[in-house]
């Protein structure tokens, strides 16, 4: 019966630092983090507990009014879900568990599951490429009537004609020298006039 006990103590036994999840009340991922801090602190673990992380992509989006203004803003990836970096055994999977707000930690009940190398370098490749080309919310749509704030063709109106937003771009038909010209404007640089 003692070498059964052993087995299952080495099984809660984990000596590297893995990423493990953790579904917690929804919108309270930040408490959570300030939750598991104090716990660490008050336990002595910050040597076996030594990150978190709520990861967030951010999105540009423009104000509605069309003044072509960028705000960014942050958007969780996994609402409800906070990533620990930690060793694992019986006493930190208990401070963990037992911390306000959270639910679980993601795996088997008997055992917390890690992350996978590649299933945190494929999450942290998927922020690194939305961060690199944000994702973009266009305030214009096709056949609003735009001018053009600066530049050669400053106060030239146009027709939207398409848009595409990873660019953060409005491909825009104008009137120049009597002869229609498509052109590809950045949003910041134009305004609707309807």
């Amino acid at each position: 019966m003692e070498n059964t006990n052993v087995e299952i103590q080495k099984q809660i036994k984990d000596d590297s630092y893995r990423w493990y999840v953790l579904s917690v009340v929804s919108s309270q991922e930040q408490i959570v983090i300030e939750n598991l801090v104090e716990r660490v602190n008050k336990q002595g673990l910050q040597d076996d507990i030594v990150d978190f992380l709520v990861p967030v992509i951010p999105e540009i989006n423009y104000k509605k009014t069309g003044s072509g203004k960028k705000t960014i803003v942050y958007k969780k990836l996994y609402p409800g879900y906070v990533f620990v970096k930690s060793k694992m055994d019986d006493k930190i999977w208990y401070v963990i568990r037992n911390t306000p707000g959270v639910r679980l930690i993601v795996g088997a009940e008997t055992r917390p599951v890690p992350l996978t190398d590649k299933e945190y370098d494929d999450m942290m490749k998927y922020i690194k490429d939305k961060t690199d080309r944000v994702e973009q919310s266009s305030p214009f749509k096709k056949g609003d009537i735009i001018v053009i704030k600066d530049g050669e063709f400053a106060d030239t109106q146009g027709i939207v004609k398409d848009i595409d937003n990873g660019k953060g771009v409005v491909y825009v038909n104008v009137e120049i020298l009597g002869r229609v010209t498509p052109l590809m404007i950045p949003f910041e640089k134009i305004d609707r006039i309807n």
